[in-house]
């Protein structure tokens, strides 16, 4: 008797990798995570060891969930693959290493930013990683002239199991400057300006199609059967997205993540999975060729809250050790609900790994504002909460003056778990959310594996059965009024601390050395 029909997804993120293996049906038969480190090497760099992260880590994390699997020899059509974007990993011809790979909140290219918004007219941020190419090319020559490919997260897996050196069309339309998004090609005349060889530029197509098999060698590791088929990939935030059930134009996800991202869907998901690109570019928009608007990103959020949790809960991690039951996040909650909406004027900007939007400041940091004597640690910590809502508002207003056209969030994240969190927010914004708790990236990229074997023709049975919404959470316009002021006095802090942010920085570290300029 055969054994049913399954479909891998894995996810290889900042913290680290997942991986689960699910039905036709949307079932998760088994899943596993294997947690990996982020390295910090100067201020304002965040890199990760590729080959130990995203390549062994997936290793661990692929053999785990087989290990646990009720099915001896998992029947596995197709693997999908999904993860952190955008990352610059160089290696040699043969997909050894060369350099740590420069993550997505990684801030060293910084002035190559600035010559290629001006060179190019575009308004690009420490994000994209053209500028990240830039800067390898011209501070590391020597292994600059050895490199022949360079890797994202989920591309380097798939390199490592199939030996296919692809990236996605997704993926490629957040390079900035070198893609050309309708066609889904490399312009030659602006590789040829930035001195970037167009031999190292990877082949790019569609999500869901099929780009390679695993490999004998790649089986031996990692006990997968060899001859699974392997799509070409996507970021880890359109994985979120298709498994919260955001498919269509002008769906919006709340992500509440280490990152918190709000990413609104220009165009339908189906398009994105198969065609080369369907949005065309629009000038020198910040979202050059992208499938989403980003009204609001904060690369420190949840890691805000995991900070603050590590530094000052001690008390309900100890209560967590000893008593079970409820987190120390969830204790945490139970404090901050004992505060009133705006945290009687404490503010707390969470910029601890500088600021995406709605202005790019790598040189941002977090501050708390506000502080009287009668502010307690349940104040702080709710704070940071609150933040979240303010950014979230405050990137709206700025990406839409004229008002936009969505009136529903999807929640989901680790910190979406938080009721109280996902009430902040809809009170801020005016906006409601439909909270959907196992949201993976692991969900959506085994969906678009299942699309790109036909397994599947569109999403109608990713959300009729796949997906499943838990509750809703409305806003309580009894708090509009509180966080009416919040809101203003977070806007304003806001603006008021941009060049002071500037002027910090050359203070404290040597900006020269940081920057190469």
């Amino acid at each position: 008797m055969k054994s049913e029909p399954l479909l891998l997804g894995v996810d290889v993120g900042t913290q680290g990798v997942k991986a689960s293996l699910v039905s036709l049906e949307g079932k998760v038969i088994c899943h596993s995570f294997e947690p990996y480190d982020t390295h910090y090497p100067k201020p304002g760099w965040v890199e990760h060891d590729m080959n130990q992260n995203w390549w062994k880590g997936s290793i661990a994390a692929i053999r785990n969930m087989l290990s646990q699997s009720p099915q001896k020899e998992p029947n596995i059509l197709a693997i999908g693959i999904c993860g952190l974007y955008p990352a610059l990993g160089p290696t040699d011809e043969n997909g050894n290493p060369l350099y740590g790979a420069i993550l997505y909140s990684d801030s060293r290219a910084y002035a190559e930013v600035e010559e290629i918004n001006r060179r190019y007219n575009l308004r690009l941020s420490c994000e994209e990683l053209t500028p990240k190419l830039v800067w390898f090319l011209r501070n590391e020559p020597d292994k600059a002239q050895k490199m022949k490919m360079f890797f994202d997260a989920p591309h380097y897996l798939i390199y490592k199991l199939s030996g296919a050196y692809v990236t996605d069309t997704i993926t490629a339309g957040l390079y900035g400057a070198i893609y050309e998004a309708p066609t889904a090609s490399w312009r030659k005349s602006v590789c040829a300006s930035l001195e970037i060889p167009l031999d190292i530029l990877p082949q790019v197509y569609p999500p869901a199609t099929v780009v390679g098999k695993v490999t004998k060698a790649a089986s031996a590791l990692t006990n997968l059967p060899a001859g699974i088929p392997l799509v070409a990939g996507m970021p880890d935030l359109f994985g979120s997205m298709l498994s919260a059930g955001v498919t269509n134009t002008d769906e919006a996800l709340v992500y509440y993540g280490s990152a918190g991202v709000v990413p609104v869907m220009k165009d339908s998901a189906i398009n994105a999975a198969f065609k080369p690109f369907p949005i065309a570019e629009r000038g020198g928009k910040v979202q050059e060729g992208y499938l989403y608007d980003y009204p609001a990103y904060c690369l420190s959020i949840g890691e805000a809250v995991r900070w603050f949790t590590d530094q000052f809960g001690e008390i309900e991690i100890y209560q967590q050790r000893q008593e079970g039951g409820l987190s120390a996040f969830a204790r945490l909650d139970n404090l901050a609900l004992q505060v009133s909406p705006s945290c009687e004027g404490l503010i707390f900007l969470p910029y601890l790994y500088g600021q995406r939007t709605p202005v790019d400041n790598p040189f941002a940091s977090g501050v708390y504002f506000g502080l009287r004597a009668h502010h307690q640690k349940a104040h702080f910590y709710r704070a940071i909460l609150e933040a979240w809502g303010y950014s979230i508002r405050y990137g709206l207003e700025r990406t839409y003056p004229h008002g936009y056209s969505f009136r529903r969030f999807v929640a989901t994240g680790g910190g979406a778990k938080s009721q109280l969190w996902r009430q902040i927010v809809s009170d801020i914004t005016g906006i409601p959310q439909d909270y959907v708790p196992n949201a993976e990236g692991t969900i959506g990229a085994a969906y678009i594996a299942g699309l790109a074997i036909g397994a599947f023709k569109d999403f109608k049975d990713l959300l009729s059965t796949w997906v499943s919404v838990k509750e809703a959470t409305l806003p309580d316009e009894s708090h509009h009024a509180a966080y009416e002021r919040g809101y203003q006095a977070f806007r304003l802090l806001h603006q008021e601390l941009q060049e002071t942010f500037h002027k910090h920085h050359t203070l404290f570290h040597d900006i020269g050395e940081i920057l190469h300029v």
